[in-house]
């Protein structure tokens, strides 16, 4: 196995511990599962660093690494749909991991025809805009924790507690132009032929 997707399995690996210590709750918890999340975030750019430099990129890697990012952002967004003052309501989620499924299957007919799909820049910025709007709410629970915690409030505080929903509302129009970009880009992989 090659270093770059061993990094990316590490990114997998990772991920049951983020979702142990948000599960938990509480300041310190909040906070460790942020730093969690962020090292595994990082990993992502890493991995495709390290694969371009060794000359290693691999089908396994175009992959999983997309996959990792999946699983390590829908674990996050699945426990904020829990969170009630949050409102990062079901359908966004709903929405989000559709486009997930869909491209994995255009990869999947992809494969079968021996076409690789590389990860296109709508792409790109989409798991971006996705990671940002995850650790900018985990950030700002924190911030709702501490004050809970610390006993402190603060009424100009308020306006930030409203943004991870249009964070996320960002987050999935970001997703959904990424989907139609992806199945414009590679329609014909849908044809009868193979």
């Amino acid at each position: 196995m090659t270093l770059a997707n061993k990094i990316t399995f590490l990114r997998m690996t990772g991920i049951p511990f983020f979702v142990v210590m948000v599960s938990l709750g509480g300041f310190w918890n909040y906070t460790a599962a942020t730093f969690i999340f962020v090292f595994l975030a990082s990993t992502d750019c890493v991995d495709g660093i390290v694969a371009r430099r060794r000359k290693e990129v691999t089908v396994l890697g175009e992959f999983m690494d997309p996959l990792a990012d999946k699983l390590l952002v829908t674990s996050a967004l699945v426990y904020f749909t829990t969170v009630a003052w949050l409102h990062v309501h079901w359908w966004m989620v709903v929405t989000i991991i559709s486009r997930e499924f869909i491209i994995s299957g255009l990869r999947v007919l992809a494969a079968r025809r021996k076409i690789s799909i590389p990860a296109l820049l709508s792409g790109k910025v989409k798991t971006t805009v996705q990671l940002t709007a995850v650790i900018a709410t985990l950030l700002i629970i924190m911030l709702r924790s501490a004050s809970v915690k610390w006993s402190f409030y603060y009424s100009h505080f308020d306006f930030i507690y409203d943004l991870p929903m249009y964070l996320m509302l960002f987050a999935v129009a970001s997703t959904i132009y990424s989907g139609v970009r992806y199945i414009k880009e590679y329609f014909y992989l849908f044809g009868d032929t193979i």
